[in-house]
């Protein structure tokens, strides 16, 4: 069944994809490519990724015992809950990755084995949502109050409610969602239901704004579900994306090394590569926005980080008064990006000179990255991010500014989904040097893989000559 706004449905402003699919173009992709492209974008991977925060867990098997426990606990409570209604969510398996990524462990979505197609039109009460909320949803959020736009006037405590996300951002906070749902449901994306946990006045007209859970999720538009990660223990296991875990283990950290991770918030490969080297060494955290450093700091103690030191400062303008040129073993510069990799893309509004401004900051980081990193030394640049410009045209651009850089190997590499683009200045070995996480389409097996049904992601490894 289709919903009224899936029919020729738009993940970009015209412009923006008229941008991007030139873009690709410039490396042979054509129309359908990037038509195959936006419907994957448009998707949640089918896998949850755990990273296993292993200064604290006592081994993989243990972890995967308590994952576990908390999936079977989980959907035991949900299926009790739905027994009436005839619906039933089995229990996922979850699994260490693999030998070499034992810290990552996996498992995948539940889907009802009863979906029913119009579960949308069994409730008249309405909510809706900001696009940045519902994505979260998809991956395994309940719905947290800030994220709630408008309810219907009738809206009650416990009510089964219709989520909606609001495309365009033009639904006023507090507003009746029924009667913008019937002036614009064109701009409206339905993404599942559930239980309305305050009545609607105690949401909006409370003095005092609520920040906790307002909505807790019954089920997702295409039937799947999966216990929001934030009941899990925080300290022990750490929601992270599997290019994000991986990128990480490139940058091949080793005790006792100086190592710079200079676009760091939120933390989470900062934590990692501090377990990656056993809190044995030092690594320097840079954000430039001081409640993001705040809130690192209470991560890396929460997370019994001992090796990390984290700083307000603008990787764009570093004082090499304080921090030494060539004075780092590995740097990881994962980069302010446009972020168009992140999934499901539900809309987003992004213009093209949005779009163009990142190259020119991100070069800005990168000048700096390449001054402070030691001859012999790593560096890994990486983003979140689709776009050629932004990822190898930036390589690209690296390799002819500073020619004592040279592309490298990269382990763990045969996880990702295809190499690189060979755009110009690139050749093809060292377009394979670089991981591109985004299926080739060649095979629809791939879409099913957990290797290849990720965010869509980019890595690549560079080594300083002497």
């Amino acid at each position: 069944m289709n919903f009224p706004n899936e029919q020729n449905r738009k993940y970009f402003t015209d412009n923006t994809s008229e941008y991007l699919e030139k873009s690709f173009q410039k490396v042979g992709l054509d129309k359908v490519y990037f038509e195959k492209l936006l419907e994957w974008l448009s998707k949640s991977p089918k896998w949850n990724t755990l990273r296993v925060n292993k200064n604290l867990a006592n081994n993989s098997k243990d972890s995967v015992n308590d994952i576990q426990n908390f999936l079977d606990k989980s959907f035991d409570n949900l299926n009790n809950k739905l027994l009436k209604e005839g619906v039933y969510f089995p229990i996922p398996k979850c699994k260490v990755l693999s030998n070499f990524l034992d810290e990552c462990i996996v498992y995948e979505y539940s889907k009802s084995k009863s979906m029913q197609d119009n579960i949308k039109f069994k409730s008249d009460i309405k909510c809706i949502i900001d696009v940045k909320c519902a994505q979260a949803v998809f991956r395994g959020a309940d719905i947290f109050i800030p994220g709630i736009i408008s309810l219907s006037l009738s809206a009650k405590s416990q009510d089964l409610i219709c989520i909606y996300a609001d495309l365009e951002g033009k639904c006023l906070k507090g507003s009746d969602a029924n009667l913008y749902f019937k002036k614009s449901v064109d701009s409206l994306q339905f993404i599942g239901t559930g239980w309305l946990l305050y009545d609607r006045d105690q949401i909006f007209k409370n003095s005092e704004q609520k920040l906790g859970i307002g909505i807790r999720l019954k089920e997702l538009v295409d039937g799947s579900y999966t216990p929001p990660f934030h009941y899990l223990n925080q300290t022990k296991y750490f929601p992270q994306n599997l290019p994000s875990i991986i990128c990480a283990r490139v940058l091949d950290p080793k005790p006792g090394q100086l190592i710079l991770d200079m676009c760091a918030a939120p933390g989470g490969k900062t934590t990692h590569l501090a377990e990656i080297i056993g809190n044995k060494g030092q690594i320097i955290a840079f954000d430039k926005i001081s409640s993001k450093i705040l809130k690192m700091n209470e991560l890396c103690k929460k997370l019994n980080t001992k090796c990390v030191e984290c700083f307000v400062t603008d990787a764009t303008k570093i004082d090499y008064s304080v921090y030494m040129a060539e004075s780092f073993d590995r740097i990881l510069v994962d980069a302010p990006c446009s972020a168009l990799g992140q999934r499901p893309l539900i809309f987003n509004n992004i213009d093209v000179n949005q779009l163009k401004s990142y190259v020119n900051y991100q070069r800005m980081i990168l000048e700096n990255a390449v001054k402070l990193l030691k001859p012999g030394g790593f560096m890994v640049y990486s983003t979140c991010t689709i776009t050629l410009e932004e990822n190898e045209e930036q390589v690209s651009w690296l390799l002819s500014k500073h020619k004592k850089l040279k592309l490298v190997d990269q382990t763990p590499f045969n996880f990702a989904a295809s190499s690189g683009f060979q755009c110009e200045g690139l050749d093809e070995s060292q377009s394979r040097l670089l991981q591109r996480f985004c299926p080739s389409f060649k095979s629809e097996d791939d879409l099913n893989d957990i290797y290849y049904d990720t965010n869509g992601f980019f890595i690549s490894k560079f080594l300083k000559e002497y």
